[in-house]
């Protein structure tokens, strides 16, 4: 321990050892590196997918020279997606003790053989403390015989915030951004587009909060470009919200991504733009014959649905937002979407609309349901509509058992609300895909 507070972890087979005696190396999903962590520190832990596809999105050649820098370590798992796919040295910074002891475990566990990972280390500290952080870090590496004082070249910070809050703000995080960012400053090495800093943050930060992060970025690195990135699973949600900023920013202020396992599946760049959606005034306005596509709702949350559109619909389609909120954001349009894998990748469902139904499907009726269905060649319905949760898996079985012998189509089920003299009306539609 230094008189600064800060004890450096040097990764080795002694510490992984150590770790391997309070929980077992363990990896999320099939081909994917082993672990050790807590039950809590798996809850808390950046998929292995998502850290991996991060990584791979940054050019080793946009980066300045220097290190990886991870403020919050964690269990390590982003820090070290970054320093393989960079094949940079990684340093970690950990507040807990027993946390930093896993962290460089992993990093031992997850070394590889062909790149020099003697520069590796994980300091027990506060993330804010940079001047007694690096001073802690160098004289580590002095005791170990290497005479290097490496720079850090690139910032990562994803601080901890509440778990059980529904909307987070920036003073909730800890380590809090402002000063994180502000006590590393004058230690990151800046290259032609400006320091290379990543900032992970909740994606239930509202846009008055967003607007608070770009000021304290403003200020720290006056005039310094950032991209705001949304990235979605596909759950019908917002999965990770993040900061590009300087050399890690692209030339766009906003970027939108749907990632699968393994790679990114779609991506979108561009700038803000508002969405108007239309009301139909009865079932009898829902033109025959259209499509109706259902979104991911990660476009309207970064704004993008203006760009991924002029991208979606081709010349002289016609095309209207009919839900712009909630899980299933709705499109109709006039002719089929485009086939480019930047626009499919958004599209959860889309098909031609080939019936209207005025009410639900229910246990009652299923087999109504199905039997008007498979008369229009369809021979599969997946129920993406708003139905009672304890009854809806349900629902879903017994259509797939009524439809078992139809040789048809695929299909699926949305709800729409059209506007009634008398209130909202809510209409079920049936399209072919």
């Amino acid at each position: 321990m230094t008189e600064a507070g800060h004890l450096a972890l040097t990764p080795s087979k002694k510490m992984l050892s150590s770790a391997k005696k309070k929980a077992k190396p363990e990896s999320s999903r099939k081909g994917e590196p082993e672990f050790i962590m807590t039950d809590e520190m798996r809850r808390l832990s950046t998929p292995w997918s998502v850290a991996s596809i991060r990584a791979s999105q940054i050019d080793p050649m946009s980066l300045p020279a220097g290190v990886v820098l991870d403020a919050a370590a964690g269990s390590g798992v982003q820090l070290i997606a970054f320093s393989k796919s960079l094949k940079r040295p990684a340093l970690g910074i950990e507040l807990d003790e027993a946390v930093a002891r896993m962290c460089a475990a992993n990093m031992e566990l997850n070394s590889e053989g062909a790149v020099q990972r003697g520069l590796d280390r994980v300091l027990v500290g506060d993330g804010k403390e940079a001047d007694a952080a690096i001073s802690s870090y160098w004289a580590s590496l002095r005791e170990a015989g290497t005479r290097a004082h490496p720079p850090i070249g690139m910032l990562h910070l994803d601080p901890a915030r509440p778990q059980d809050a529904q909307n987070h703000s920036i003073d909730e995080m800890q380590p809090d951004i402002k000063s994180v960012l502000k006590a590393w400053s004058s230690h990151l090495q800046t290259g032609p587009r400006g320091p290379a800093i990543l900032l992970d943050l909740s994606p239930r930060l509202d846009s008055v909060q967003r607007a608070m992060v770009d000021g304290i970025i403003e200020t720290t690195f006056p005039g310094t470009n950032r991209t705001w990135e949304w990235l979605s699973r596909g759950g019908g949600r917002v999965d990770r919200l993040s900061v590009w900023i300087g050399s890690l920013s692209s030339k766009n202020s906003r970027r939108c991504l749907r990632v699968g396992r393994k790679k990114v599946i779609a991506s979108i760049e561009g700038e803000s733009s508002a969405a108007e959606s239309i009301t139909f005034q009865s079932a009898m306005d829902v033109p025959r014959g259209a499509w109706l596509s259902i979104v991911d709702p990660a476009l309207f949350e970064s704004g993008l649905q203006g760009s991924w559109l002029n991208s979606a619909v081709k010349s002289g389609t016609g095309s209207s937002w009919v839900r712009t909120e909630g899980r299933r954001p709705l499109l109709i349009h006039s002719d089929a979407l485009s086939d480019d894998e930047n626009v499919q990748g958004f599209v959860v469902a889309t098909g031609e609309i080939v019936q209207q139904r005025l009410r639900p499907p229910e246990l009652h009726t299923i087999d109504q349901v199905a039997s008007s269905i498979s008369k229009k060649g369809i021979g599969k319905v997946t129920l993406r509509c708003r139905l009672d949760p304890e009854i809806h898996p349900t629902l879903q079985r017994r259509l797939d058992r009524e439809l078992k012998e139809v040789d048809g189509s695929r299909s699926f089920m949305v709800d729409m609300g059209v506007s009634r003299p008398s209130g909202t009306q809510t209409i079920y539609l049936v399209c072919k895909e």
